[in-house]
């Protein structure tokens, strides 16, 4: 059900791919995560996680592009001969409402706020309403104000539940945004 890759410029030029999580992507994933400032860490996953476990990285890794979807963004800088991943965005199809489903992204430090969750975000969309998803939830702490705005660009906001600490959780209704969802 996700579609291939798709090329794409981010803000300050770089040409990148976003293309489907596979398994091979098992140790970047690990890498990424060890890569992120602490403070990254902690706005992603609420604490300083240092690494994912091989039952993680297997989930991760390996979504079925109906109740898991995941999307990487890699870029290629001059000169290097591989693509370098900067950017996941993934959402994991509530069991018991089944047009509902998790969201979650991460990008790299150097990487964040150049357009990555953007383009990760107008695949995502896109795959998920073609599977029968059409809302989604995210946790982040409150004042996650880059986050938001990315959610709000891609849906309209449903509802914001104060889960305590300093974290909400946010509904939106998946809306296509103005220019289309890109495949």
């Amino acid at each position: 059900q996700m579609t291939r890759e798709r090329a794409v410029v981010l803000r300050d030029g770089t040409s990148g791919i976003v293309r489907p999580i596979v398994p091979s992507d098992r140790e970047s994933l690990s890498a990424a995560l060890a890569d992120l400032d602490p403070e990254s860490r902690v706005r992603r996953f609420f604490f300083n996680k240092k690494h994912l476990s091989d039952a993680e990285l297997e989930k991760l890794s390996d979504p079925d592009g109906v109740d898991h979807i995941a999307y990487g963004l890699a870029v290629r800088l001059d000169g290097e001969a591989d693509e370098m991943p900067i950017a996941v965005a993934r959402c994991f199809r509530s069991e018991k409402e089944r047009d509902l489903a998790e969201i979650a992204m991460v990008t790299s430090d150097l990487w964040q706020s150049n357009g990555a969750g953007v383009e990760l975000m107008r695949s995502l969309c896109a795959a998920a309403v073609k599977v029968g998803i059409r809302r989604w939830y995210a946790a982040m702490f409150a004042d996650n104000t880059a986050v938001q705005s990315l959610l709000n660009r891609f849906g309209k906001r449903l509802e914001t539940r104060n889960l305590g600490s300093g974290i909400v959780e946010v509904i939106y209704e998946i809306e296509e945004p103005s220019g289309g969802f890109f495949e």
